[in-house]
């Protein structure tokens, strides 16, 4: 039986495209928050979007999906941390 790959890793490609778009959006917004609020973590998360999204669009993150989500998460956790440490009760 031969394997017909049909149009799955076109749509695999095109959906990691996508996510790496959605990673240079957010990172951009970081360092324009940095050098806005002067807030380190700001340029942090910025650098680290920005370094994920361009690894992507080189080919470098080709097969290290794993590493690109674990950015994201890292820098999504750091979002927050810093979200709520600017919250006074």
């Amino acid at each position: 039986m031969r394997r017909d790959p049909g149009l799955q890793p076109e749509r695999t490609h095109l959906s990691w495209h996508r996510t790496g778009w959605s990673m240079l959006a957010p990172g951009l917004l970081c360092l324009r928050g940095w050098s806005h609020s002067g807030n380190a973590l700001y340029a942090l998360v910025g650098i680290l979007l920005l370094s994920g999204s361009i690894a992507m669009f080189c080919g470098i993150a080709k097969q290290r999906h794993n590493v690109v989500s674990l950015i994201i998460v890292v820098t999504g956790a750091l979002l927050v941390l810093m979200l709520l440490s600017q919250i006074t009760i």
